[in-house]
């Protein structure tokens, strides 16, 4: 096995937002990034053993960051609630496969935004030890929600202040990497995604208990005023951030979006969820020949809350909220491993191609707390790279067009 490898690529996108430097190479040794630099200046130490990969037109850039998984689920359109009946050893099989789906797509770190019991700790612990492959995990563990609330299924129901704190407690205890709040309701049955789960104080106590064992925090918000409340309580990422009434009404909340700039939260929008939707229903309209009345209903509500969706990210790249790449996948009807359809929903909402790059690498990075070793190709950091052919500076589709995957220096089958 060499020593070393050398990579060259006719463009290379570092992740920080500068655009693309032509002819580069990378040099990777011991699973980290040696040097990086102009093609005809990198090369391995003289009498060092080198594997040499030469990728013509193509692009290299970090490994790909996706702020936003659940490892456990299908991406078939199977409700959380049925998911959550099947054993914890077929989640976690499942959740091991799907990991290694995001892998080979060029996710070489993702966020995992809840699973059952410890079905996200041991898939964590379990690719670290090398005993499954896929990317590096950021886990929550379970999200904390109220009695019945959304994903309560998962084990952290809490409701007192008690509750609240000893809850935070016990997921940081079990190794948590941040902790997740259902801020409203969602997609479980048993709860209402237009009302608030928790009020600002009972989100204060969770965030307050949370920050003081020096953990992120990220709050699910289905409605406006889990918006307002998340922010109130000084949360650290809001999670979809609908603009919904009580009454299902859309209204843009420029107060609120200033208050995101000022706070410098960061916004995880989840747009590609809702068209993925929308797709697996012309699907079965086109195979069954026609939809229920209650599914035409539900294509034609997302195909609204699509659209408000995509408005506020346009308002928010306009503003300066800070946003990031989370697919939501494999939730709902958004299969795995196609983390490149939210890269595209963010470009297609406002944002410049460089910009959505970011959001899916150094800014992904920075906001679940790993930007010491992911989301950016630097000297001395772990050698997470995608190689793409073409260029998707120009063309963000070229994402699609994987040539190779390097996660900490080893490259992926």
């Amino acid at each position: 096995m060499a020593e070393y490898t050398l990579l060259r690529t006719r463009r290379l996108f570092d992740g920080t937002g500068t655009f693309p430097s032509e002819n580069q190479a990378i040099l990777i040794h011991g699973g980290k990034i040696q040097s990086i630099g102009p093609a005809q200046e990198i090369r391995a130490p003289d009498y060092a053993s080198v594997e040499l990969l030469d990728y013509g037109d193509a692009t290299a850039l970090p490994g790909l960051v996706d702020g936003h998984t659940h490892m456990m689920a299908i991406g078939d359109g199977t409700p959380g609630d049925e998911l959550a009946q099947d054993d914890d050893d077929l989640l976690l099989v499942r959740a091991m496969d799907n990991a290694k789906t995001f892998l080979r797509a060029g996710v070489t770190t993702a966020r995992e935004n809840g699973a059952k019991n410890k079905v996200g700790f041991s898939l964590r612990d379990g690719i670290r030890a090398g005993s499954a492959e896929g990317p590096d995990m950021v886990i929550c563990g379970r999200p904390i929600t109220i009695r019945r609330g959304h994903m309560w299924y998962c084990g952290s129901e809490a409701e007192t202040k008690t509750e609240l704190r000893s809850e935070v407690q016990r997921l940081v205890a079990e190794g948590a990497d941040f902790i997740k709040i259902m801020a409203t309701g969602g997609t479980t049955k048993t709860s209402n995604p237009l009302l608030p789960a928790y009020s600002a104080t009972d989100l204060q106590v969770i965030v307050d208990e949370a920050h003081k064992a020096d953990k992120l925090t990220a709050t699910h918000c289905a409605s406006v005023e889990g918006v307002a409340n998340s922010l109130a309580a000084g949360v650290d990422m809001i999670i979809h951030c609908a603009f919904l009434d009580e009454t299902g009404m859309y209204e843009y909340r420029e107060d609120l979006a200033e208050k995101l700039v000022t706070a410098k939260a960061w916004v995880n929008p989840t747009i590609h969820v809702k068209q993925a939707t929308i797709e697996r229903l012309d699907r079965v309209a086109y195979e069954r020949g026609s939809l229920t009345p209650e599914e035409a209903t539900l294509r034609e509500r997302t195909k609204v809350a699509l659209e408000q969706r995509l408005d506020t990210v346009r308002r928010f790249s306009k503003l300066g909220v800070r946003m990031i790449a989370g697919s939501d996948s494999p939730w709902g009807s958004y299969p795995p491993g196609e983390f490149v359809k939210e890269i595209v929903a963010l470009h297609f909402a406002g944002l410049s191609t460089i910009e959505t790059l970011v959001t899916a690498t150094s800014a992904a990075a920075q906001s679940i707390a790993v930007g010491d070793r992911a989301g950016i190709l630097q000297a001395g950091k772990p050698a997470d790279v995608l190689i793409v052919g073409g260029n998707p500076v120009e063309d963000l589709e070229a994402l699609w067009n994987v040539k190779d995957v390097f996660k900490a220096g080893r490259r992926v089958v």
